[in-house]
């Protein structure tokens, strides 16, 4: 019996044994393949900057459009490829905003002097912006040349002795607390990399803050309004289930916001309903958005009925002339994106959505910033007729509808086009042609009609 038991129990520990090691071998081999992909991601990475930096230096001397094309290709995929590398890397909880934002300057630089070049404007001619793009390929040149140092110096120091899976380590170097983790502790690449992102600072003349000065719209204007005024505001705009089922914690204001854009954040409760939050601009009273954080557990609706459901709604609400021109269906919600229609002209930048669960039509989300911000104010009346700009179209293209449209181009400026809906074999285009001199702006696939 004795015997039994202890052949038992030698059984029971030689397979704990055995699974143990199997796992650790396992987990080992796992870690090991991270490894190599990381090694290989971050080794490309070091590859592609220093290529980079190799294109941006003989762009600066090319004089040819031949040189200046063939030079801002390579540019461009090199920047595409050290895109794909970072996001090969374990860097997600670093702060790496400026390094990420140098890629996508040199990206969109890079796309606006091809332009140029293609429209007989090359780098070199005084007689436009030639001398101003070089100015800023200087730049942009000057700041890859210090990463590519960083990274080729860090790369010679550390790779060898580091590893990419230390999870601990990771964490360590990541959290705002890694200046309390000892020096020979840290992650030794990933620290070289905020480094690096450290010293992107002292380029005075980088163009990171005026990139997001550039996206940044203007903002609701209007008289102040008082903390009654925005929960009257609030109650208004509610959907019409609230105001049926009565509230069982009235609306009130929850919180303030200050800084550029000062709201009032009101929470409302009704029977058998869950919180809703609107945030409304003290200036002006713009109702900014609305959200209904309830799970909708099925469908019952259809998309036209949701659709209705959503145009309804701001039509209760007074709102102009709008016109759907999205629809996307996630979680049992349809989100419908509707943009306002101006003596017939499609405004695009100025779009409001509008959330619809799909079990009852009941509106759980609203998006209006941008439509209570955005103000256009350009040119209203197209220098080409619809016939001249067809024929910018291509040929091949068969035309299905057209009209006039406001979009915004590559700089985000609004700029007025021909918005033409176009079949092209079994797809289906809205090819965007610039109403004053015929440029291509834009070329979108939509599902057909």
């Amino acid at each position: 019996m004795h015997k039994a038991k202890a052949l038992v129990t030698f059984v029971l520990i030689a397979g704990l044994a055995a699974f143990g090691g199997s796992q650790y071998y396992a987990n080992r081999a796992y870690r090991m393949q991270l490894e190599a992909g990381y090694v290989r991601a971050f080794r490309e990475l070091a590859v592609h900057i220093g290529s980079l930096e190799t294109e941006l230096s003989k762009l600066l001397v090319a004089n040819s459009t031949t040189q200046q094309f063939g030079g801002l290709a390579n540019i461009l995929r090199l920047v595409y490829a050290a895109q794909a590398n970072f996001g090969q890397l374990p860097v997600y909880g670093l702060s790496l905003a400026r390094i990420e934002s140098l890629l996508a300057q040199v990206q969109t630089a890079t796309v606006k002097a091809a332009q140029g070049i293609y429209s007989a404007q090359p780098l070199g001619s005084s007689s436009n912006e030639g001398p101003a793009v070089r100015t800023q390929f200087a730049r942009l040149y000057e700041q890859i040349q210090y990463v590519n140092s960083e990274l080729q110096s860090q790369l010679a120091l550390g790779e060898r002795s580091t590893s990419w899976v230390s999870w601990r380590k990771f964490i360590q170097a990541s959290i705002s607390q890694a200046a309390e983790v000892a020096p020979g502790d840290r992650y030794p690449l990933m620290q070289a990399l905020l480094m690096i992102e450290d010293g992107m600072e002292r380029f005075a003349d980088s163009d990171f803050p005026s990139e997001l000065g550039r996206l940044k719209g203007p903002l609701p204007a209007g008289e102040l309004i008082s903390a009654s005024e925005a929960v009257a505001i609030a109650r208004a705009f509610l959907p019409q289930t609230y105001s049926q089922t009565g509230f069982v914690v009235d609306p009130a204001i929850t919180n303030e916001g200050e800084g550029e854009l000062p709201t009032y954040t009101v929470t409302a409760t009704s029977a058998e309903q869950n919180p809703v939050t609107i945030e409304i601009a003290k200036q002006g009273g713009h109702v900014l958005w609305m959200t209904n954080p309830r799970v909708v557990r099925e469908q019952q609706l259809s998309q036209a009925e949701m659709i209705k459901a959503a145009e309804q709604f701001l039509k209760e609400r007074a709102f102009p002339e709008v016109e759907l021109v999205d629809a996307n269906f996630n979680f049992n919600r349809l989100l419908c994106s509707f943009a306002p229609v101006d003596d017939g002209i499609l405004i695009y930048p100025r779009q409001l959505k509008v959330q619809v669960a799909a079990d009852n039509g009941e509106i759980v989300g609203y998006q209006g910033l941008v439509y209570q911000s955005f103000v256009y104010s350009g040119e209203t009346t197209p220098a080409l007729n619809p016939e001249q700009a067809q024929k910018y179209v291509i040929e091949t293209a068969e035309i299905v509808d057209r009209r006039l449209a406001v979009i915004l181009d590559s700089n985000f400026d609004p700029v007025l086009t021909y918005q033409f809906r176009a079949d092209h074999g079994a797809d289906q285009f809205l090819i965007y042609i610039n109403a004053e001199n015929g440029a291509e702006e834009r070329i979108t696939r939509v599902e057909p009609e």
